[in-house]
């Protein structure tokens, strides 16, 4: 079981966050920041898999207007959004939570092997 303190009188209700709290997670257990740059949108499964959340492209519009250049997202995401004309952000998509801690913690997960 896993708590998360969130302000008081706010409810999450949005499954987008799923991979950025899961992220911070892995960073915490790890004891490795997560790079500053690099925002997280997608929900994911009980199987660890990543999902694709509704309006995509603007949420990375979004991410772009905020001035970041990297963003995590679902793999199928990834593919939908080449045809957006999103030249100024990589886009990195990933299958599972596995692969996105070998994308943000690539030397950790040498180490531990």
């Amino acid at each position: 079981v896993v708590f998360l303190n969130v302000v008081i009188g706010l409810t999450l209700t949005e499954t987008a966050g799923d991979l950025a709290i899961a992220a911070a997670i892995c960073s915490s257990c790890l004891e490795v920041p997560i790079p500053n740059d690099i925002p997280f949108i997608g929900e994911i499964g009980l199987g660890g898999e990543l999902r694709m959340v509704t309006r995509m492209e603007k949420r990375v519009n979004t991410v772009v207007k905020l001035g970041y250049r990297m963003c995590i997202v679902q793999k199928a995401a990834e593919k939908v959004l080449e045809t957006e004309g999103l030249e100024k952000i990589k886009v990195i998509g990933c299958r599972n939570l596995k692969d996105v801690i070998n994308t943000i913690f690539p030397n950790v997960m040498k180490r531990s092997k």
